[in-house]
Formats: structure tokens, sequence, C-alpha cells
């Protein structure tokens, strides 16, 4: 059953160079539209949660209940992702990402008929597992796709996949909970999204060498690239990429990034709702503002770091950081009664997290690595990413479970730790990166001792 995920076998060498310059075009294009609109939905399957919240408080829920349930998903992601990163490597990506999105779809669906914590619980750690089927494997078929001196620029217009599904559910899903009830939230996107995962299957494609084509790297002209990859083993590479230091350093700032980036999608629409006194609607909103930005952060990205950061990914990572410390800061503590100002805070830290979403969500560690280790270095951040994500859900809990009031009956929650918590990841996700900065100089002399 396994051998059919495996990649396709290469085939005789197309020698038409306008046909393979065709070929190339159309699964490019159909692959990464396929790829943004695909996994932009599996964002969809992932946020409910975060929109309906309070309405679950209301019916019982306890926050700690809620954080666990969060929780069983991010753990599932954590080590799914890892294992997939690795096993994307080998594999016919076409035959993974749309599974997933399947999958989670399905669990939405059945999930919208539940009242059940248990059922929850159990059923959100299932959906983690077929979530984490998509980041890895997606940015696989990118590096399989694009040459190593394009990857970067693609990477970040794959990218705003992430944030048109959050844009999709802060402002869709409350639209439907608004008018239908929570439950919609689940079982109406669920219903869509298990059609989309056909046409994705149908859109994307295998390895270019499954179809006849050469590498990316061939097909762009970049001879001595595509002859380094061609004289290491998916295996060596692999390990490469574990052995190498750079990579953990990427993946120990990615735990900060998680810990940020899951606390305001998880925890943003209610922090607004009990702490500021906006309506879901509202709350919505304004959250949605962030992967709006983030999108075109994430867009703009590589362009960002080629043209203007002279392609040191290190020096654009840190100070987009500094652009996200100044919104997280903003968005905490920016007065209630004024929504614009709010607005152009999280605006402010939604652009800055797209452009770092890309560099320490990967970038950055598959840029020390070969193209034949993409998958595992995406595992490895991605591993780390949600554990920070995980941590965040029991914390933030926690910190909200144990400033809770009872005030006249009614329950009020304060957010000040919380909001230190935030900034303070932010902090330190950008001091880790620093490091970096010296990892391409190493890895070039190094390289250059090789050949001597």
């Amino acid at each position: 059953m396994f051998r059919w995920f495996l990649t396709g076998e290469e085939k005789p060498r197309i020698m038409d160079q306008s046909l393979v310059k065709s070929m190339f075009k159309r699964a490019r294009i159909q692959g990464v539209a396929a790829m943004i609109i695909g996994y932009g939905m599996y964002y969809v399957m992932r946020l409910t949660l975060g929109i309906v919240k309070q309405p679950m408080l209301k019916e019982g829920f306890t926050p700690m209940q809620l954080g666990s349930i969060g929780a069983g998903m991010t753990i599932a992601i954590a080590f799914g992702k890892c294992l997939n990163g690795f096993l994307a490597d080998r594999c016919n990506i076409k035959k993974i990402v749309p599974l997933g999105l399947l999958g989670a779809a399905v669990v939405n669906f059945i999930l919208g008929f539940s009242h059940s914590y248990w059922v929850f619980l159990v059923l959100w750690f299932i959906n983690g597992c077929f979530q984490s089927m998509g980041s890895a494997p997606c940015i696989v078929s990118l590096s399989q796709w694009f040459s190593k001196s394009k990857l970067a620029t693609y990477y970040g217009v794959f990218s705003i996949a992430h944030y048109i599904g959050e844009a999709t559910t802060y402002i869709g899903s409350a639209l439907i909970v608004a008018a239908f009830g929570w439950h919609s939230a689940f079982y109406v996107p669920g219903v869509m999204c298990i059609f989309l995962a056909a046409i994705m299957y149908k859109c994307m494609y295998d390895r270019p060498q499954a179809y006849g084509l050469p590498s990316a790297n061939e097909f762009e002209g970049e001879v001595e690239v595509a002859k380094k990859e061609k004289e290491k083993s998916t295996k060596e590479a692999q390990l490469e990429a574990i052995k190498n230091p750079y990579v953990w350093i990427v993946a120990l700032s990615a735990i900060c990034l998680g810990i940020v980036r899951y606390s305001v999608n998880s925890w943003g629409v209610v922090f607004l709702q009990e702490q500021k006194g906006y309506s879901l609607v509202a709350a919505g909103s304004i959250i949605a503002i962030c992967p709006i930005m983030g999108g075109i952060g994430s867009f703009l990205s590589g362009i960002i770091s080629d043209k203007v950061f002279k392609s040191r990914h290190s020096v654009t990572t840190i100070v987009f950081g500094i652009v996200m410390l100044i919104g997280i800061i903003g968005f905490c503590y920016a007065p209630a009664g004024s929504r614009m100002l709010n607005m152009i805070f999280i605006a402010i830290y939604g652009f800055g997290l797209g452009v770092n979403l890309c560099f320490i969500g990967g970038m950055l560690a598959v840029d020390f690595c070969s193209q034949k280790a993409t998958g595992a270095a995406m595992g490895i951040v991605g591993l780390l990413a949600y554990f920070g994500a995980t941590a965040q859900e029991f914390v933030n809990a926690k910190l909200m479970s144990i400033s809770k009031l009872v005030v006249d009956g009614k329950t009020i929650y304060n957010f000040h730790n919380i909001e230190i918590f935030w900034i303070a990841s932010v902090i330190i996700m950008t001091v880790v990166i620093v490091p970096t900065l010296w990892g391409k100089k190493v890895n070039k002399k190094e390289e250059n001792q090789v050949e001597a």
C-alpha cells in the first residue's frame, strides 16, 4: 500500500525543448495554484476552533479543555510534519497533499454534529495528523519544480496560502457562526473541502523526472547546482540536514514563532472579545487583517530579501522580527475604543509575520541544505515550531484560567500575563536567529575545503 505513495520512476528524457518548456510552464502554474488554494483550505479546517471558543465556553467547555483540544492537534502536527517531511523527499506529492485535505474535511464534517469534549479531543488530534500532510510536502514540490535560485521567490508566493485560509476563516466562518450557530463552522467548510481535495489531486504533479523532464536546476541552466545535487543520495542529504547546527538554530527560533503565531490565531478573537469588548464579527474582522497583510508580506518576502537585503535572508528575518515586535506590542496595548489603531497594529504584526513565516518557517533552514533534503529540513523546523504551538495552547489556557474572576455571576478574564507572554516570544524568536548571520559564510568555507 505504501509503495503507491512513492515518486514515479524516471522516464526517458523528452528531447523536444519546446515541449519541455510548455510542460514546465503548465505544471508550475497548475501546481502552485492548486497548492495555494488547497493548502489555504487546510487552514480553514485547522482554525475553526479559534473562531468558536466563546460559544463553546458558554456551552460548558472550560479554557483548559479548549487548550487541550488545540494542543492535541499541534502535537499531532509536530510529529506528523517531521515524519511527512522526511517521507516527502521520496514520495509523489500529488498523492499526499490532497489526501490530507480530504481527511481533515471529513473530520471537520463529523465534528459539526458533536457536543462531546472527548470526541473533539480525539478527532482534533486526528485532524492534526491529516494537517501534517500539507506544508512540508508542498515545499518539496516547489523545490522539485523551481531551481534553488528561484525557490525563495516562489516559496513566498506559495505562502500566501496560509493567509488565504486564515482570512477565509476569520471572516467567512465568523459569518457562518453568526447565521447558523457554531457547529456549522465545522460541517459547512468540511463539505466544500471534500470536493476541493479532488480538484487538488487533478491539478498537482509528481517530480519533473517522472514525466521525462530535466530537474528544475538543469532546466534553468544552473549546471553546478544540478551536478552537486546528483552527487548526493537522498539519505546522505537528509543526514547532512540533521547534523547541520544552523538548521537547528532556525528550528529553535521557530518554537517562538509557533508560540506567537498560534497564540494570535487561536486566542486573538477571544482576546478582543473578552479584553476589549468587541463582538465576534468585529473581532474576527480585526484578526482577519493579520492574514491579509501576512499574505502580502509572504508574497513580497523573497523580493524584499533579494532586492533590499541582497539575499541576506538572516538580516531580513531579524529586521522583520523587530517589525513583528512593534505590531504585537501595539495590538496588545492599543485602547479598546480605537478600532482603527487595533487594525493598524495587527496589520504591522501580520506583515512582519508573513515575511518571517517564509524564512523562519523553513526557507532559512532549506537554504543551508541540499534540495534533496528540503522535506527533512522542513520536518525538523516544523517539529519544533509545533512544539511551540502546542506549548502556547497550555500556557495561554492556564494564564486565562488563573486570571478568571466571577463578578455578579459573570466570568471575567484578564489577559495581562498573556500579553507579556506573546511579546516575550517575539523578542526571543528574533534574538535566537542572530547566529545564522554567519551560517552561509561557514557553509561556503566548508564546501571550498572539501573541493580543495
